[in-house]
């Protein structure tokens, strides 16, 4: 080791003030730069572990990385906290174990503490605050939503049911930068608060982002009204089945991706109820019949002078009476009434009212009389009959009805060839994690070799040329030396001896070796 660097540095001490400056500083400059490039490749990577976070959710998830000993960084304001790349979702599945983090507001932990004087008024408060905290929580989950604020109004009950008013809710979202949600996400949300209140209409939602926009549509659940959610994806589901059947056979006709199909159909969502009753004035029926029959017979009427004796049968006789005459009555109605029928009818919501095909089939390719890579092969469009062949599947499949207006399309386009699959798995690989490891590992390579031949080499070869020209300037003392007679070889000699002998005196008395020295010095002067 001592002989490696004394070959090291006996060069570089040869060599000029000037030229030693700058040998010097292109070493210290190299080394500072391998030693900065080494640093910054094995520099700690922070990722973010959770964003827009609370002051209180923030000091808990702090302490327990504390407790783990985990470094750990507070971002934007104490609301985002960063950790080492490789701990992210390690750190997240163990704090998420602990109820890490809550979110903002207060759920239902608020009843962990109980008080035995609370009324019942500051119940009912404290389960609407810790209501409208777990729907903020929960809504704050969904993909694209940074923070949710739920406002709920729950009226008193009433004795009377047309006295009640109903419950309402408010929802106030903040957004991701760059996103928004669909309708879809709009009408989950709101069920979502419905569901999670008693007897709360879904009209009784109103969804708000931050700038004051109105994100639900009223009467967007009323049958009634306009055409809701679940309309729309009816019909959307129902042209994607229509466009797989058609694909797939297609593909089976002409070749997989040599075809594309589209469909778009019209339903028809009105709801129709029909009341009908008809009159037959020729068919007729008995309704009612009432008969009245009266019937008199002869009768003989009382004589004789009324009092006791006559009842006792002791009166005189008397003239009989003359019988009365005897009669009949009748009396009959019939009321008739008109045949009636009655029909009530209710047509079937979301019916097909029209059906719209489009196709583009590919056409045919000959193989290229050329040779090498500039041949291309020859298009050929494809025939009339075979066109028309086409189009009667595509009826067929998708039910056509000339009454309906339904229409089919089908053109012969020649297509494009992209691979967009083939960018897609570029950046798939490009993005993976291992490759940013081999990247950083193949520069600090590149920086050491760098060093190596564009530094350290070419240094050597500056201190080789310095020490080859130092050796030929010692050649001619040697020429010099050798030329020397015996007797000159012997008076150097004797000088060398004597001078051994008065450095080992120097070594033996220094004291007096510098007393001398002074002396002599003292007399110089």
């Amino acid at each position: 080791m001592s002989q490696a660097l004394k070959k090291i540095t006996e060069p570089f001490l040869a060599l000029s003030p000037k030229k030693r400056i700058v040998v010097g500083s292109v070493v210290g400059l190299s080394v500072l730069l391998f030693t900065i490039l080494i640093m910054v490749a094995n520099r700690t990577d922070y990722r973010p572990l959770f964003s827009n976070l609370s002051s209180e959710d923030a000091g808990e998830i702090v302490k327990k990385l504390k407790e783990q000993k985990i470094p750990y960084r507070i971002e934007s304001d104490g609301k985002a906290i960063s950790v080492p790349s490789d701990k992210v979702y390690d750190l997240r599945l163990s704090l998420a174990s602990e109820g890490l983090p809550q979110g903002s507001g207060i759920g239902f932990e608020i009843f962990d503490r109980k008080n035995f004087g609370m009324t019942e008024f500051v119940q009912k408060l404290n389960y609407q605050r810790a209501l409208q905290g777990e729907l903020s929580r929960t809504i704050s989950q969904i993909a694209g939503v940074e923070q949710a604020r739920v406002h709920i109004a729950i009226p008193e009950k009433s004795l009377f049911k047309d006295e009640e008013k109903p419950a309402t809710a408010s929802v106030v979202l903040r957004m991701k930068s760059g996103r928004s949600l669909r309708d879809g996400e709009v009408q989950g949300i709101i069920h979502l608060v419905s569901s999670a209140i008693e007897g709360m209409d879904p009209d009784k939602v109103t969804v708000l982002d931050s700038r004051g926009k109105i994100l639900s549509k009223a009467g967007a659940t009323d049958p009634n009204g306009k055409m809701t959610s679940s309309m729309l994806e009816m019909q959307r589901n129902y042209e994607k089945a229509v466009e797989e059947r058609l694909q797939t056979l297609l593909d089976k006709a002409v070749g997989a991706g040599k075809s594309v199909a589209r469909v778009n159909a019209v339903f028809n969502f009105k709801q129709v109820e029909r009341y009908e009753e008809r009159y037959d004035p020729e068919a007729t029926v008995v309704r009612s019949e009432q008969r009245t029959e009266e019937k008199n017979g002869s009768t003989t009427s009382a004589s004789g002078i009324p009092g006791v004796q006559s009842n006792l049968g002791k009166a005189g006789a008397t003239v009989p009476a003359a019988p009365s005459n005897s009669g009949s009555k009748s009396d009959e109605t019939m009321n008739y009434e008109i045949s009636r029928s009655t029909a009530r009818t209710i047509e079937p919501v979301g019916t097909l009212a029209r059906i719209s095909v489009a196709i583009l089939v590919d056409g045919k390719y000959e193989a290229a009389s050329g040779s090498g890579s500039s041949a291309k092969p020859k298009y050929q469009p494809r025939s009339t009959d075979e066109l028309q062949k086409i189009d009667a599947l595509a009826k067929g499949a998708v039910g056509f009805n000339v009454e309906r207006g339904d229409q089919v399309t089908v053109a012969n386009i020649p297509f494009q060839d992209e691979s967009p699959a083939d960018k897609d798995g570029a950046e798939s690989w490009w993005n993976m994690p291992i490759v940013a490891s081999v990247l950083k590992n193949m520069l600090i390579g590149l920086g050491f070799l760098a060093l190596l031949f564009f530094v350290i080499r070419p240094l050597l070869a500056v201190l080789r040329s310095e020490r080859r020209q130092a050796m030929e300037s010692f050649s001619p003392l040697r020429e010099e030396d050798d030329q020397l007679t015996n007797q000159n070889k012997a008076a150097l000699a004797m000088y060398t001896v004597n001078q051994m002998e008065l450095i080992e005196k120097v070594k033996n008395d220094p004291y007096q070796t510098a007393q001398i020295l002074q002396n002599w010095l003292q007399k110089r002067d």
